[in-house]
């Protein structure tokens, strides 16, 4: 065989591997959809553990699916999985900043963990998305959040007795 036809024959496996590999990617794309569409049928029935096994399954195979994080981390605040629901909607958002739901959905979990500062912050940028925030639930917020203290303006404790000098 001549160089030619080597050079040939390389060319032409290079450009099946890469049909293939296309091929493949839109079927696993396709593939994880198909597990997010369960997720939200299950979602639908409140099934919180058949849900998150689905969208789970969607993310193992599309990791930058925003989407497939963020209806998760729903389903672990029906089962009070607050720090995994937070790390959930936190991904959506740094998949998809502009994703409003995510950051309300964020702001919800905060006020369930008492940081009204933090889902205030969620709030007021979904609402810069275009999100419709439940006004009732945006007061609450803003009546309960308050700034931390300050810290300079307390006094230092003081010890019991102070030892004493040498002299």
């Amino acid at each position: 065989m001549g160089t030619k036809k080597i050079v040939t024959l390389i060319y032409i496996v290079m450009c099946l591997v890469l049909f293939v590999s296309v091929i493949n990617c839109y079927g696993a794309k396709g593939k994880a959809e198909e597990f997010f569409e369960q997720g939200k049928k299950h979602s639908a029935s409140e099934n919180a553990d058949q849900a998150i096994d689905s969208y789970s399954k969607a993310i193992k195979i599309d990791p930058k699916m925003a989407k497939a994080y963020n209806n998760r981390g729903i389903a672990y605040i029906w089962k009070k999985q607050y720090d995994l629901a937070v790390a959930d909607f936190t991904q959506a958002i740094k998949l998809d900043p502009k994703n409003g739901k995510a950051y309300n959905n964020r702001a919800i979990v905060y006020s369930y963990q008492g940081d009204n500062t933090k889902a205030l912050q969620d709030l007021h940028k979904a609402q810069s998305l275009g999100i419709a925030i439940n006004p009732d639930f945006l007061k609450k917020i803003e009546s309960q959040s308050s700034s931390p203290a300050p810290i300079f303006h307390k006094p230092a404790p003081s010890s019991p007795e102070a030892p004493a000098q040498k002299k």
